[in-house]
């Protein structure tokens, strides 16, 4: 078992055999709503809310990224409303990146801020999403409406992430991979060689706390805190346009950020990382898209500075920074993932 604290503020737990007593842990709340979704487990969120009683009740959103919206946060505060939630109360988010996204958002807002705990049911949510307090849901483009903030507590139960099964592992690896290769070279190594077989306790824990390292100095993205967006430039892009998976876009935006690190700051590297990449069974080329398209959503990233594309590229493993990107160096990336032409 492992403890952390994130920002001050976050007490990260990591172990095994979570109970309802530990999950609502220095909470006197009267009521408790358990956020999922029903592609999860339901006995998860269902295990914990009754153990809390008449005290708890179950409010399910739409699955995945379907859940961040202006529309569903609306019809979630509207819940919360009805069943007297009260400042005092407490939201526990049961899932992945997506609930935990919508339930901080919602914890933010609602009633001006109201306490919210997560409870990660994906490696993906583990390492990444459910660390760090962003929140946000969508519009055109991710994650545009957003507010930062921690949530109190996070549970890693390691007995609902251990029992995933590969592929459910993988998108979370593309981030835990992302973060050594962001301030971890021992977390690459391992992933390296033991890929998804690497022990999931020492992977979470390594990536949170890079992440935390980060989180501590820059909460609020004012500059240092930009690193974590590692691959996600060209990844987000390909989300929206190609509909993809996060750790799949990760991946092949790692890729893409290689390329660009390689061409303007000698990072060499680049090959081993692919090679990282294709250990853990993750893409390093894009699905057929809209070239053109992948350039726009380029054009229109909260990285951008005077219309010029930024992206986070690598000096060396864990030497990160963000920088101005060329037209011809965008075009290199892209085509070292088969965006715009054949992969060279």
């Amino acid at each position: 078992m492992a403890e952390l604290v994130v920002g001050g503020v976050t007490a990260v737990w990591i172990g095994h055999r979570a109970d309802a007593a530990l999950v609502r842990a220095d909470s006197a709340a009267q009521r408790i709503a358990y956020m999922t979704q029903p592609g999860i487990p339901g006995t998860i969120a269902r295990r914990l809310a009754a153990a809390e009683g008449a005290a708890a009740f179950l409010i399910e959103v739409p699955d995945g990224d379907a859940a961040k919206s202006l529309a569903v946060t609306e019809e979630v505060c509207g819940r919360l409303a009805a069943a007297g939630m009260e400042r005092g109360d407490l939201i526990v988010a049961v899932g992945g990146g997506a609930v935990t996204d919508l339930a901080g958002f919602v914890a933010a807002v609602y009633l001006r801020g109201i306490r919210v705990h997560y409870v990660p049911t994906t490696l993906l949510g583990a390492v990444d999403a459910a660390i760090g307090g962003k929140t946000g849901v969508n519009l055109e483009a991710k994650n545009l409406v957003g507010v930062f903030r921690h949530p109190a507590r996070v549970i890693v139960d390691l007995d609902i992430l251990g029992a995933l099964s590969p592929a459910a592992r993988r998108p979370g690896a593309a981030e835990a991979l992302k973060a050594g290769m962001v301030g971890d070279a021992e977390l690459v190594r391992l992933l390296e060689r033991d890929g998804l077989d690497a022990p999931i306790d020492e992977v979470i824990e390594r990536a949170i706390r890079v992440k935390a390292a980060v989180v501590e100095q820059d909460f609020r993205e004012a500059g240092l805190r930009a690193v974590l967006n590692y691959g996600h430039t060209v990844g987000h892009a390909l989300e929206v346009a190609a509909r993809i998976g996060h750790g799949e876009a990760i991946a092949v935006g790692m890729v893409a950020a290689g390329r660009a690190s390689a061409l303007l700051l000698g990072f060499d590297a680049e090959d081993r990382q692919r090679a990282a990449i294709a250990r853990l069974g993750l893409p390093i080329a894009a699905p057929a898209v809209d070239a053109d398209r992948i350039r726009a959503l380029l054009g229109a990233d909260k990285k951008r500075s005077g219309g010029v594309p930024r992206m986070v590229l690598l000096a060396a493993i864990g030497n990160p920074l963000v920088a101005a990107v060329d037209d011809a160096t965008v075009t290199a990336a892209l085509t070292a993932v088969g965006i715009g032409g054949p992969i060279r």
